[in-house]
């Protein structure tokens, strides 16, 4: 072996005991295996996410603020080239450490850096703090030795009567306010007060001459009770919480402080516990976790991701979203669908780290909070990390792996962090991309624009600005009058057809709670009149199991359920069939009746309106506004009018705003006109 080409400092660097970390601009560029293992870190890629500011308590123990302190002593090297100094850590666990930190100027390429060994100096810092402890324990005690004395001195037999007088009424106070016990050195319990029996639902004969593990909640771990003990026979003060068990089985909480009480020969003699029940706090805590809680997965859930963005140093979200879940659902069963989430939900918990936080946001919709150094294009690189990963190992049920694609939007920033990861999100989906990363905030003026609409849509039906209004559908032979029913929305004293709120409300999760409002509102406005009318319902209403329930319900009880028309927005695209199929069946099984609304745009199938079984067809304003001049578009009407004749259906013909339109469908034989030169819609509710 040749020495020379040994590279010593190489070795040196890898091998030594002590922490070695390399500094430049405020962030960690290396460090050595010793470090990663003292700050319980897996790879010097997860370091280089790290601030150093996060590897500190926020405030050193001599009361000043950790980064404060932190920038003081680097300018300090910087001006000396050398500094050495005692640092309290923490590691990635959060426990805490000291360390003898020596820091060293350097160059690297012409640029200033930063070269920090560490030695842990814990055990030195605990043995210190015991010592100060055991100097303070025994001043006090001499003091209180002096005390008694000067007492003792001074006092007369009726002062010493008095004195005890005092003892007891201090006893009695302590009684009275606290849980109080006694045990020997054993454990068992020689000493209990009456407040200890209430808590614990004991009497005092069945606690006397027991061990104290007869209200101990065997939920507490061995490393507990075993540090406890340890403290006490140290004869040190033991205070904590600690979680004890009725005689009834119920759990309470007791914040206590055990003392070792020490014989003239600095013996431990026995022990006295005080006590207060802090039941109520804990069950306080338990409830804000559950509200911070995803039940299906026990994931934070969409509350706790917003607190987290307010409060964490320069948040970056991915939101997750499972692509076709519902089929899922609809396959499996919704049983399954919660196995998936949960499985899901454990794979992505994986990702976790220092800088990672993940959440459930709502159904198959999940998100991933980067905060701190962690970039955007890191978090880019983990989300498809973590997607090839799915990929090559699936979620799997009874043997079958299920195929999952997801959709990604990612945004950066405090302010619209969530609203911008879904604009992204929405984008993914709308351009059939895996992801999308929305981080120039080039649309802010647009995004304030939808934000405000939401709050307003929010706003209006929350104050029941949700209007309907009413167009006439007029018989063209017998001129009997029937209603189609039509939604608008007053804002800011202007009233808003669908045209300008109705996508944006969909995207904004309100569209299924403003249809089952125009629901109540239209049933409930027609239930004393003999009219009949017609609701408009996509195929977003049909499928959604809450609406069809909501609308069964309404029906039944306005008892309009046999002068209802539930018009199917064909150009919705009817790629659900069966589901339709099943709508169709239960609603005409109460006497509604079904048209396909828009006929002659969009999907336009006449297979499907054979196989739907509908009543009414509605012929879309795109081709009736135009028939009396457009000989083609006159063929193609006169085509679905026999079509429709053959069938049995009834024909509507939408957008009649002439004499002319309305002559010309009149010798088409079509059965009813609908439009503004019969009836403009009128505000009804």
């Amino acid at each position: 072996m040749d020495l020379k080409d040994i590279d010593y400092y190489d070795i040196i660097f890898k091998n030594t005991i002590d922490p070695i970390l390399f500094l430049k601009d405020g962030k960690f560029i290396d460090c050595n295996k010793a470090t990663l293992d003292i700050l319980k870190i897996k790879s010097k890629k997860e370091l280089s996410n790290i601030s150093p500011s996060q590897l500190s308590p926020l405030y050193q123990p001599d009361g000043r603020l950790s980064k404060e302190k932190e920038k003081e002593i680097i300018q300090k090297c910087s001006k000396n080239g050398f500094i050495r100094f005692e640092w309290l850590h923490i590691d990635l666990n959060k426990k805490e450490f000291w360390v003898e930190v020596t820091l060293r100027k350097s160059t690297l390429k012409n640029e200033e850096i930063f070269i920090g060994s560490w030695r842990d100096i814990s055990q030195i810092k605990e043995k210190e703090k015991n010592i100060l402890k055991k100097n303070e324990e025994l001043k006090k005690r001499y003091t209180q030795i002096d005390k008694y004395n000067n007492v003792l001195k001074d006092i007369i037999d009726s002062d010493l009567t008095e004195a005890l007088l005092h003892l007891e009424g201090y006893k009695k106070a302590l009684d009275e306010s606290s849980i109080v016990s006694k045990t020997n050195t054993k454990g068992i319990i020689t000493y209990v007060n009456n407040k200890f029996c209430e808590i614990s639902g004991y009497e005092e004969k069945e606690l006397l001459g027991k061990n104290h593990n007869i209200i101990r909640n065997p939920a507490n771990s061995k490393e507990f009770f075993k540090k406890m003990w340890g403290t006490l026979e140290n004869k040190n003060i033991f205070r904590g919480v600690i979680s004890n068990k009725k005689k009834d089985g119920s759990i309470y909480y007791v914040n206590s402080t055990i003392i070792p009480v020490l014989d003239s020969n600095n013996e431990i003699k026995e022990y006295i516990g005080i006590r207060n029940d802090v039941t109520s706090l804990f069950e306080k805590d338990e409830i804000i976790t559950k509200q911070f809680t995803d039940n299906v997965t026990g994931l934070p859930n969409r509350q706790k991701l917003v607190e987290d963005s307010k409060n964490l140093l320069f948040p970056k979200l991915a939101m997750i979203n499972i692509n076709y879940f519902r089929d899922i659902n609809d396959t499996y069963g919704i049983d399954v669908g919660d196995f998936v989430l949960k499985e899901f939900s454990n794979k992505l918990s994986t990702l976790s780290d220092l800088n990672i936080n993940i959440y459930r946001i709502s159904g198959d919709l999940f998100g991933i909070l980067a905060f701190g150094n962690y970039t955007t294009e890191s978090l880019k690189i983990l989300c498809l990390d973590f997607l090839d990963e799915v990929k090559i190992n699936p979620i799997k049920y009874d043997g079958h792996a299920l195929n999952l694609s997801f959709s990604i939007g990612i945004s950066s920033g405090r302010e619209w962090l969530l609203v911008e990861a879904e604009m992204a999100l929405q984008q993914a989906k709308a351009e059939n991309k895996v992801l999308v990363m929305n981080l120039e905030n080039k649309n802010n003026d647009a995004l304030k624009k939808k934000v405000e609409l939401t709050n307003k849509i929010k706003y209006a039906l929350k104050n029941d600005n949700l209007l309907i209004y009413g167009q006439k559908i007029i018989n063209n032979i017998t001129g009997e009058t029937k209603y189609e029913v039509l939604m608008r929305l007053k804002v800011d004293d202007k009233i808003l057809s669908p045209y300008f709120f109705l996508e944006h409300a969909k995207k904004a999760r309100l569209y299924h709670e403003m249809t089952r409002k125009m629901i109540k509102l239209a049933c409930e406005y027609f239930k004393d009149k003999e009219n009949s009318f017609s609701i408009n319902l996509t195929i977003q209403d049909i499928t959604n199991e809450e609406t069809v329930e909501y609308l069964t319900n309404v029906l039944l009880e306005t008892k309009t359920n046999k002068r209802i028309i539930l018009e199917i927005v064909e150009s919705e695209q009817i790629n659900q069939f069966e589901k339709v199929t099943s709508f169709i069946k239960k609603m005409k099984h109460l006497g509604a009746r079904i048209a396909i609304d828009d006929f002659g745009t969009g999907y336009s199938n006449f297979e499907y309106i054979i196989k739907l079984n509908v009543d009414i067809l509605k012929i879309d304003g795109s081709l009736i506004r135009n028939i009396h001049k457009d000989k083609n578009i006159f063929i193609a009407v006169s085509t679905i009018v026999n079509f429709a004749k053959q069938l049995g259906l009834e024909i509507v013909a939408e957008f009649v705003d002439s004499q002319e339109v309305l002559e010309t469908i009149k010798s088409l034989n079509i059965d009813c006109a609908q439009g503004y030169f019969l009836h403009e819609p009128e505000h009804l509710i």
